[in-house]
C-alpha cells in the first residue's frame, strides 16, 4: 500500500467519498478499508472508530478547502461576486457528480449532519465548525454588500443564516428529485432574498 502516512490520507479520502456517494450509516470499516486500499489493521493503527475517522476527515477537507474559499471570497471582488462565485462552484461540483455518478449528491456535510443528528459528538462538533466557518464567509459578503448599498437587508447575520438555509435546501431538493435544473434557482433566489437593488453579476 505504501507509507502509513499515505494510508491515513487514503482512509480520510475514502470515507469522504463514501459518505457523499452513499450514507454514513451504511458504511462499515471493511468497506472503508476496501475503498482506501488499506488493511483493517492499518485502520485501527490510526483510528479507534468510524466516527473518529469521519470527524478527522471532515476537518481535513475543510482546512484544505479554506485556501479556495479565501480566493472565492477575496475582498478584491465585489460582495455579490463573492457569493455568486461560491454558488457557481458548488453548482459545478454537483453537475460533475451527476456526470460521474448519474445523480445529484447534495451537500456532503449537511447530509451527514442530518443523518447523525447529534448521535456522534465528535463528528457533530466538526460538522458544526464547518457550517460556522461557512456562515462567516457568507455573512461577511452580505455585510459588505449592505455597506455599499447593493442589497436591502437590516440584519446581515440573520440574512446569512437564511441564505445558507435556502442554499442547502435547494441542494437537498435537487438531490431528492435528481433534478439539476433546480440548481439554477440558487443565485436568483439568493438575490431575491437579499432585496438586491441592482446588479450586473
Amino acid at each position: 500500500m505504501g507509507r502509513k502516512s499515505d494510508s491515513r490520507q487514503h482512509l480520510q479520502q475514502a470515507i469522504l467519498d463514501l459518505m457523499w456517494e452513499t450514507s454514513y450509516g451504511t458504511l462499515t470499516i471493511d468497506l472503508i478499508c476496501e475503498r482506501a486500499g488499506v488493511k483493517k489493521g492499518s485502520f485501527y493503527y490510526f483510528f479507534n472508530s468510524k466516527s473518529e475517522l469521519a470527524a478527522e476527515a471532515i476537518s481535513w477537507r475543510w482546512e484544505a478547502k479554506k485556501a479556495k474559499m479565501d480566493t472565492l471570497f477575496s475582498h478584491t471582488r465585489t460582495p455579490l461576486e463573492r457569493l455568486k462565485l461560491y454558488f457557481d462552484d458548488i453548482r459545478n461540483t454537483q453537475l460533475e457528480a451527476l456526470n460521474t455518478h448519474g445523480r445529484i449528491l447534495g451537500c456532503p456535510n449537511f447530509s451527514v449532519g442530518a443523518e447523525i443528528s447529534g448521535t456522534a459528538p465528535e463528528l457533530d462538533k466538526k460538522l458544526k465548525r464547518t457550517f460556522t466557518d461557512l456562515l462567516a464567509y457568507i455573512e461577511s459578503a452580505i455585510r459588505d454588500a449592505q455597506l455599499v448599498g447593493d442589497i436591502n437587508v437590516t440584519d446581515p447575520a440573520m440574512s446569512a443564516r437564511c441564505v445558507l438555509a435556502f442554499f442547502e435546501g435547494v441542494l437537498t431538493h435537487a438531490q431528492v428529485l435528481n433534478d439539476p435544473t433546480l440548481l439554477d434557482d440558487i443565485w436568483p433566489g439568493t438575490l431575491q432574498m437579499l432585496g438586491v437593488v441592482s446588479t450586473s453579476e
